[in-house]
């Protein structure tokens, strides 16, 4: 298996497994040469780390997301580099 930090850019807001991505530029991985890809006949796999903050009342909380976002980098609506 191979994991390669990426770059992301988002060029239209989406919302990806319930969370709100804006248009802009995030981190995140490619990951390849795993079993699920090759079941999948899919070179790799890619997944937008995206850090939501949860406010409540006088706390915020920053919370953590690894988003699958191979379907949108495959339409292009997400770029890597």
């Amino acid at each position: 298996m191979t994991i390669k930090p990426v770059k992301f850019t988002v060029k239209k807001p989406a919302v990806i497994d319930g969370h709100e991505v804006g248009k802009g530029v995030y981190v995140g991985q490619k990951i390849s040469e795993t079993e699920i890809e090759r079941a999948m006949k899919r070179s790799a796999s890619y997944y937008l780390h995206l850090a939501a903050p949860d406010v409540d009342e006088d706390v915020t909380v920053v919370r953590r997301f690894d988003l699958d976002v191979t379907e949108y980098v495959a339409k292009g609506a997400i770029m890597v580099s």
